[in-house]
């Protein structure tokens, strides 16, 4: 299907429609658009002669809108009620400057009427049907407990991690207490407790598709083994087989490669008798565990083929033996993984039922079982009767689980609207559990496909360069079919950056000269003294500028990859004299430095007369007191005891007042912002 470029006042509002929107190209605009219209029942014929509104004017809470975090439900709240104010007044006005609105204008027939319906939608915002993806799940399922099967008196829980430790551990008890030693060696070897076996399972517990992790199963002659003994004493059984294959041959193996066309610089006469060593050692040694010589793949008859350029590759049936041994999984560890996933599921599950909890997962796998359960056709009714539209924001975020609730509830539908809104190159990263695979399927089955095609933040030479750098590849996202580049248009900032009254172009490269390989410690920071010698002249030259405005240090974002690349790059930035913030969404802010201190001043404000308490937070950098100043405390009998009464008066203030008034005091007292700011 081609896409259409799209055009928000003649958009069809029936029928599922995916609207794919880069960076910058207006997406809010366009969703809080087709908002207003909807709620205008506003509707031209198309190209076509065919109506594009819908049947009917639509009542803000009949309008669902899903996103996937609080903070974007409350900024697209913001804009749709700011949106719904700027009709409102223009309809009052009978005129706006706003092409879109303009348009709404020209095709009202009753200007009152309208004003009446978005008067009323401003006052109904409060009851907007604006939700996280959690959040609409969970209304439905209370909203709906017949006809979904929940119950009613439910509590919620954000946090199910003691629930699924104490599943983990009960498995834990059930299958590894009482096996063998060796056994227990090779359980090990990978969960030295319960806890390291949730830090597994705990990605795939909330997907009840998954099964099998992918892993591929060792199936003996006589069939799948019943216990994780007998399991584990298959594969012992095959590599003592094999070890017994090896040393029935190996008195022929360095005689047969030697004399073969393998290459003599690998397969060297002091290289081959060392491997053959290992391997014949390794063989002769006593099966306890599943480990496998490292040399072994050496003699793989795959490898030896790979080895041998010109041919006449040495040929043993002990080879292709290694490559079998090779393929198979010889590892306890897929096999507890099943079961532990499937187990420890049902245990979460029921442990949740007995205590009448619901956590996050739960809303979305409890509502997706009751579309597809026995009252699931009413439910599917109850929810298009309340939503007859939806509008799915960031869908590229989509997991399969999500995309089958909103394809049950609305897919061949033509009497109701889904629009599917989100940027397919998103989807690759897989942010927030993103499926790029369950995009792809969307795709598939919508009834058109829509794009927008002008990006409104970024400069012409900005787009133009990376227009030009993603046309270097014709299937640059691999999935060239589903997902191709589609160039935008801009439309956005006039001006970019220049230097010296000359632009910057947009996306220069930046490479160490030399053909000489460089070790990844040097090569980091030579790029990061690159980096930072570059911001350092563009600070300093004074030609450097950003449209109208002179360069300042706070235009300047650099994305790392890891926290030893920001390192790098924040000591080069220092050393330059040019200071830096690093921020990270992996860093905990209770681990900095900052919150140390103010743990300390927390701990003397409630217990002013432990003199090594109140000595630590005078010791800290958030006061800065040079060690003469800590040292002259010893000297000055009248001083400490000042000090002392001022962390009474602060444990005073904080029990009166809260703890943030008394903070405010501490720091304004001894004038740190001050200080700091300096």
């Amino acid at each position: 299907m081609m896409p259409q470029s799209l055009d928000p006042l003649r958009f069809p509002l029936t029928g599922v429609r995916l609207i794919e929107a880069s960076a910058g190209t207006g997406k809010t605009y366009t969703i809080t658009g087709l908002y207003l219209r909807l709620l205008l029942g506003h509707g031209p014929a198309d190209a076509h002669g065919e109506l594009t509104a819908f049947a009917r004017p639509l009542a803000v809470p009949e309008i669902l809108v899903v996103t996937f975090t609080e903070a974007a439900t409350e900024e697209l709240r913001g804009r749709i009620l700011a949106r719904i104010r700027e009709a409102r007044r223009a309809f009052e006005a009978g005129e706006s400057s706003d092409p879109l609105l303009a348009e709404l204008l020209r095709a009202c027939d009753d200007r009152a009427l309208a004003t009446r319906l978005l008067l009323t939608a401003e006052r109904q915002m409060d009851e907007a049907a604006i939700y996280t993806i959690h959040g609409f799940c969970q209304r439905m399922l209370k909203r709906n407990a017949f006809e979904s099967g929940s119950l009613f008196d439910t509590e919620f829980v954000s946090d199910d991690g003691r629930l699924r430790f104490e599943a983990v551990a009960d498995f834990w008890r059930q299958h590894c207490y009482g096996v063998s030693l060796s056994l227990a060696r090779a359980i090990r070897r990978h969960w030295a407790e319960p806890a390291a076996l949730l830090q597994d399972l705990a990605p795939h517990l909330a997907t009840p598709d998954l099964l099998c992790l992918g892993a591929t199963q060792l199936v003996t002659p006589g069939g799948e083994p019943e216990s994780w003994q007998q399991y584990h004493e298959a594969i012992l059984q095959r590599i003592e087989a094999f070890k017994a294959q090896w040393r029935q041959a190996a008195l022929d193996l360095e005689p047969l490669i030697a004399g073969s066309g393998v290459d003599k610089r690998s397969y060297s006469s002091k290289n081959l008798p060392n491997w053959l060593a290992q391997v014949g050692a390794w063989a002769q040694e006593t099966t306890e565990d599943y480990r496998l010589c490292d040399k072994l793949e050496r003699f793989s008859q795959a490898t030896l083929v790979a080895k041998s350029p010109k041919g006449n590759p040495p040929e043993h049936p002990l080879f292709i033996a290694v490559d079998e041994l090779l393929a198979q999984t010889l590892d306890i560890r897929a096999r507890v993984l099943i079961e532990a996933l499937t187990e420890v599921r049902e245990r979460i599950q029921q442990a949740k039922q007995r205590q009448q909890l619901l956590a996050f997962d739960d809303l979305l796998s409890g509502l997706a079982q009751a579309l597809e359960g026995p009252t699931g056709d009413l439910l599917v009714e109850r929810i298009r009767e309340l939503y007859p539209v939806a509008m799915i924001d960031e869908f590229q975020d989509t997991d399969p689980q999500q995309y089958r609730i909103f394809s049950r509830l609305y897919v061949g539908q033509a009497s109701c609207g889904l629009y599917l809104i989100g940027d397919p190159k998103q989807a690759i990263y897989g942010f927030r559990g993103a499926d790029i695979f369950t995009y792809i399927q969307a795709k598939a089955q919508v009834a058109a496909h829509y794009t927008l095609e002008t990006n409104f933040r970024s400069t012409q030479a900005l787009v133009d360069g990376v227009n030009g750098l993603f046309a270097q590849s014709s299937a640059p996202f691999v999935y060239d079919q589903a997902i191709p580049f589609e160039p935008v248009r801009a439309r956005g900032k006039p001006d970019g950056f220049t230097l010296q009254g000359e632009p910057v172009p947009p996306l220069p490269w930046c490479a160490p000269s030399g053909d000489e390989p460089m070790a990844s410690g040097a090569y980091r920071q030579r790029l990061a003294a690159a980096c930072a010698a570059q911001i350092h002249q563009w600070l300093t030259c004074g030609e450097a500028r950003l449209g109208d405005e002179p360069l300042q240090p706070g235009d300047i974002a650099i994305l790392v990859r890891t926290g030893s690349e920001a390192a790098a790059v924040r000591r080069a930035l220092r050393q330059l004299g040019i200071g830096s913030v690093y921020l990270s969404n992996r860093d905990s802010v209770l681990a900095s430095q900052e919150a140390q201190d103010l743990w300390r001043l927390l701990e003397a404000c409630l217990a002013p007369s432990d003199e090594i308490k109140v000595r630590s937070v005078m010791a800290t950098a958030l006061l800065g007191w040079s060690a003469a100043q800590l040292a002259a405390l010893n000297q000055d009998e009248l001083r400490w005891e000042a000090l002392v009464e001022q962390f009474r008066d602060c444990a005073r203030l904080w029990q009166k007042q809260g703890v943030l008034p008394m903070v405010r005091h501490f720091l304004f007292h001894h004038q740190i912002p001050a200080r700091l700011l300096s």
